[in-house]
């Protein structure tokens, strides 16, 4: 009578436990896309393609490139996307981006993380500034930017929120999503 009442038990928590994990879904870039990686995330985000909108540097030459972004209704706060970049030399070439953040006096480095994702260097960057949305109103804002570099591209991850929602709801789902990437050839 034990072992079935202890194996209803375990049955009900196991079942509660997954009721509340959100669903997700996994992401599967097209043949011909520049993506070359997959991972999990909540179903209630939706992807689309977006045009890259980023200025180059003076000194960097923009290697071919992909970027999406979770819609803006599918976050209640902030934005997420991810940017690859085709490169030969992905270290050296994300290296001239993360040197121009670094010298960029508009963010304030609060950790600079290196470690691994499915095998591959990464470097995880958090990042604050003030964001202005009005000439009397400001917003603290915080970005976590993380590089991926494989053999011949690299990767930008990038969550944006309000330094007040830091720790909430998206940037935990935003941490999952990092732990599930995987690259492939």
């Amino acid at each position: 009578m034990k072992i079935i009442q202890r194996s209803l038990l375990i049955f009900f928590l196991l079942s509660v436990t997954t009721a509340c994990q959100p669903a997700l879904k996994e992401f599967q870039p097209d043949k011909d896309s520049l993506f070359k990686i997959t991972f999990s995330y909540p179903a209630s985000w939706s992807w689309v393609e977006d045009i890259p909108f980023d200025e180059p540097p003076p000194f960097v030459d923009l290697p071919l490139s992909e970027r999406i972004v979770v819609e803006n209704g599918s976050l209640e706060s902030g934005s997420i996307s991810i940017q690859v970049y085709e490169s030969l030399k992905p270290h050296s070439e994300a290296k001239k981006w993360i040197d121009t953040l670094s010298n960029d006096a508009a963010f304030t480095i609060l950790a600079d993380t290196t470690f691994q994702i499915d095998g591959y260097d990464a470097r995880w960057l958090t990042l604050s500034t003030i964001a202005y949305y009005s000439s009397e109103n400001t917003v603290d804002v915080q970005d976590e930017v993380i590089y991926l570099f494989t053999e011949d591209r690299y990767y930008t991850i990038d969550l944006s929120l309000l330094q007040s929602e830091i720790n909430g709801r998206v940037h935990k789902e935003f941490e999952e999503l990092i732990e599930t990437i995987q690259v492939f050839p």
